[in-house]
């Protein structure tokens, strides 16, 4: 099994790298190389992953980080199997306050300088993509009027398959449904809808998405 998924990558190697299968010595000397580079990546960020999510309650299998990713506060932060966190060219940030779930399901990919900040409960499905520099935060942490009491909170849940583009904003008390897309830039207040996007300030309806064949639509 193991012997028949390196062939398969360097099968898609060589495709990336020459347009073709390896021929020459020097070709496949590249070839070789550039897989060892990619696997001892992989460990590297493995290890990061056990440094940098230590604090975490649960990590799952095969999560990797890359740079110097930031876990704080007094909650509760749960990371499902085979999560990518990237956290290079802008710090990502995982917040959970005291009493407070953060959850990643398994798969789901989060990338540069994102926010994540549970004051309740925040819950991301399996299979999602977040993009450089989302913020996603269920509480006010202060009032509007008066700023010294406490802000309201409401818990938000991202479900399977979702899609979170460039610098949007998620913010309390909202579902993001299967498969949806929220735009660039977006500011999310509301529900969204499965298989749809959404985009705007705040956040609106551009155009439903096609549903996979495999998904059973109640």
């Amino acid at each position: 099994m193991i012997q028949q998924k390196l062939a398969d990558r360097l099968r898609e190697k060589s495709q990336a790298l020459f347009g073709r299968e390896a021929r020459t010595t020097g070709e496949k000397s590249h070839l070789y190389l550039s897989l060892f580079k990619e696997i001892l990546q992989g460990i590297i960020r493995l290890l990061n992953a056990k440094i940098r999510l230590r604090k975490c309650e649960r990590v799952g299998k095969l999560v990797t980080v890359r740079g110097r990713l930031r876990v704080e506060g007094g909650g509760a932060i749960r990371i499902g199997d085979r999560c990518k966190l990237w956290s290079h060219m802008g710090t990502t940030q995982l917040y959970a306050d005291r009493g407070a779930l953060l959850e990643i399901g398994d798969d789901t990919f989060i990338n540069t300088a994102c926010i994540l900040s549970a004051s309740q409960h925040i819950s991301i499905g399996k299979n999602c993509q977040i993009a450089n520099q989302v913020v996603i935060m269920d509480g006010d942490f202060h009032g509007v009027e008066n700023r010294d009491e406490k802000g309201k909170s409401g818990a938000i849940f991202i479900e399977d398959g979702a899609w979170l583009a460039t610098r949007c904003m998620v913010l309390k008390g909202v579902r993001i449904g299967k498969g949806a897309t929220v735009a660039a830039g977006a500011v999310v207040t509301k529900d969204v809808a499965p298989y749809t996007l959404v985009g705007g300030v705040p956040a609106k309806l551009i155009r439903k998405l096609p549903v996979p064949e495999t998904v059973l639509v109640p």
